[in-house]
């Protein structure tokens, strides 16, 4: 079974600010005496270089059914304009992951409805082993303890991290973001006050992709890229307009 992530992809800007973000906090991180678990751009898991990323949803389908996965990405895209993502916030996840937070909109939710309606059937009702923590989603569904609409979400569409009815509710829990890090002590928090102003983590987002998945929500196998079809629409008109679609990121490939 592979784990595979439909991903907004980030402009050549903003993923060049990711690896550098990630370089910095994962020293720091170092240098507090809870390393990373990984570093963006840098390979994984015996797997190709963490690319940043938006997740959008993930799914566990067999290896010979990851070419319809793209095949639908690639098809929905190609009717979809362009994203324009503006940066919001820093924030540490549950397990003290550093990410930077887009502005959430009405055309981030739309997306990510359109893409859980096109690719969810090809799920089939399986489960990924486990969510991007280590936790298994199987045993997360069966655990009365958690949250309710949590558990509901896995049930339905094997995701958590999706935005049923936009209110701030129980079901409202898609927040577009790129994690930057993962400590190896989930109870390390490092400090992110002086990174800079996440206002500036903001662009036109060129389109999707789908990624094999290894541990800590890291995307490190490409499968294929989905290139949206044209004229952003959404945010400001601030950003790299004319981003390129980065399918792969990684450091080697820009000469270092």
């Amino acid at each position: 079974m592979e784990t595979v992530d439909i991903v907004a992809v980030l402009p050549r800007h903003l993923d060049d600010t990711a690896l550098a973000l990630s370089d910095r906090l994962t020293e720091r991180m170092r240098a507090g005496g809870s390393p990373s678990w990984f570093r963006l751009g840098d390979p994984f898991d015996q797997a190709g270089p963490c690319a940043p990323h938006v997740s959008l949803f993930m799914l566990a389908v067999e290896r010979a059914e990851v070419d319809a996965v793209v095949a639908a990405t690639r098809d929905l895209a190609a009717r979809l304009p362009a994203l324009t993502a503006e940066g919001e916030y820093y924030r540490h996840n549950p397990v003290g992951a550093p990410e930077v937070y887009f502005r959430k909109t009405a055309e981030w939710i739309s997306l990510q409805r359109a893409v859980v309606d096109a690719v969810e059937p090809l799920r089939r009702g399986r489960l990924r082993d486990t969510d991007p923590a280590g936790e298994s989603v199987a045993g997360l569904i069966g655990d009365p303890r958690q949250d309710p609409a949590r558990r509901a979400q896995l049930t339905r569409f094997g995701f958590d991290e999706i935005t049923e009815q936009w209110d701030g509710g129980a079901t409202d829990r898609f927040n577009p973001h790129v994690t930057l890090a993962w400590p190896v002590d989930p109870g390390f928090r490092i400090d992110l006050s002086d990174l800079p102003p996440a206002a500036e983590f903001s662009g036109v987002l060129p389109g999707l992709a789908v990624y094999g998945m290894s541990r800590y929500g890291t995307c490190t196998t490409f499968f294929g890229a989905a290139p949206f079809s044209g004229t952003p629409i959404g945010g400001s008109d601030s950003g790299n307009a004319t981003g390129r679609l980065n399918s792969h990121s990684s450091r080697q490939t820009r000469g270092e």
